[in-house]
């Protein structure tokens, strides 16, 4: 049982045979021969699809080598315009993007302070749409209004995932990866506003991979066709393990609860228990997959950076990360919630006994 979500999905099998169709087209794109051009119409083809579900211009998307390479592509352009010390971005950021910024160029996510962050005059600024720990949903309207002439980096990997439109009216920069919608990893996708302002970007002719780039595209038509009935899946599913939680396990903290979310990803944690230990047993006795964050930061004995920012009492700051998806059954999420529950009374008659 797979409730990881927000680290990666499975691929759906109609992504895959869509990219078993085009294995055999290995020509080079930029090739001005009969070969070249059955790859070029097939990546054109491809952006197209996608471009009309985003309504955006197939000339504003981009392909990159997965959402992290798109977020550092756009502030590695950014930086080489403006200089590093002109960068900023919100203290929750994924770690593609927070790694490449000055520790001391964040700021918080729902505009705490914004005003002393305008005498900094940045000139570029990262929020992600959805936070990739908790879920939670971070408005871009007001960072758009408070800096109309800064270039802004949108994250939409988890919003997106969990069935919300891109707002790019709101940015300058959108990432997206594929992976988190049930398509193809290694692969991503940016869109620029203004591509001629970033041809570093939008003028790059590196070999692409035509099979992934069609198989992103199926993902991107087939999460157009599902998002509506997905949404009300992971909303039952959702709800029903947070009400089980609330009913039947004490001393529990569902992080950023009251704050807008995305549907089927969330975080919680329990009084006594490291989300690491609970994540370890999990997986070693049932076969069950969690994180306790950011896939990369699967810590037991560390609390994550992000968790650090959300939470600053102790207690609360090993959660689990729970991350749904399409192929769970009720049975599944029925299991999970009599497992959770089992596991983390075992752990805390042994803390009790110890």
């Amino acid at each position: 049982m797979y409730f990881d979500s927000a680290a990666t999905t499975p691929l759906d099998q109609r992504v895959k045979n869509a990219m078993i169709d085009v294995m055999d087209v290995f020509g080079n794109e930029n090739s001005k021969h009969c070969y070249g051009f059955e790859s070029r119409k097939a990546i054109d083809t491809s952006l197209a699809k996608i471009a009309k579900i985003l309504k955006v211009s197939p000339d504003q998307i981009f392909i990159t080598y997965s959402g992290t390479d798109a977020n550092r592509r756009a502030i590695t352009s950014s930086a080489k315009r403006f200089g590093n010390e002109n960068l900023y971005c919100s203290a929750v950021e994924h770690s593609s993007i927070s790694d490449e910024i000055l520790k001391q160029n964040t700021f918080d996510p729902r505009g705490k302070n914004w005003e002393k962050l305008q005498e900094k005059n940045p000139k570029f600024l990262a929020l992600m749409h959805a936070n990739s720990e908790t879920g939670a949903i971070y408005d871009g309207k007001m960072l758009r209004e408070m800096f109309p002439k800064a270039f802004i980096l949108r994250d939409y990997a988890q919003s997106f995932a969990k069935g919300i439109l891109p707002d790019f009216e709101n940015c300058d920069f959108g990432t997206f990866a594929p992976s988190k919608f049930y398509g193809p990893k290694m692969i991503g996708l940016i869109y620029l506003k203004n591509p001629e302002n970033f041809p570093e970007i939008s003028k790059d002719s590196h070999t692409k991979n035509v099979y992934q780039i069609v198989g992103m595209s199926k993902s991107f038509e087939i999460w157009n066709q599902e998002k509506e009935v997905n949404q009300k899946k992971l909303k039952k599913w959702q709800t029903q393990i947070e009400d089980f939680i609330t009913q039947n396990i004490p001393d529990y903290k569902i992080h950023e609860k009251n704050n807008p979310r995305v549907t089927g990803l969330f975080s919680v944690a329990f009084k006594g228990i490291r989300g690491g230990e609970l994540m370890t047993i999990l997986s070693n006795e049932e076969g069950i997959g969690i994180s306790t964050g950011a896939a990369c930061t699967s810590d037991i004995l560390s609390a994550t950076r992000i968790l650090k920012y959300i939470e600053h009492d102790h207690t609360w700051q090993f959660p689990i990360r729970i991350g749904l998806h399409k192929f769970l059954t009720d049975k599944m999420v029925t299991d999970f919630c009599e497992i959770l529950a089992h596991y983390i009374k075992e752990i805390r008659k042994q803390g009790s006994s110890r």
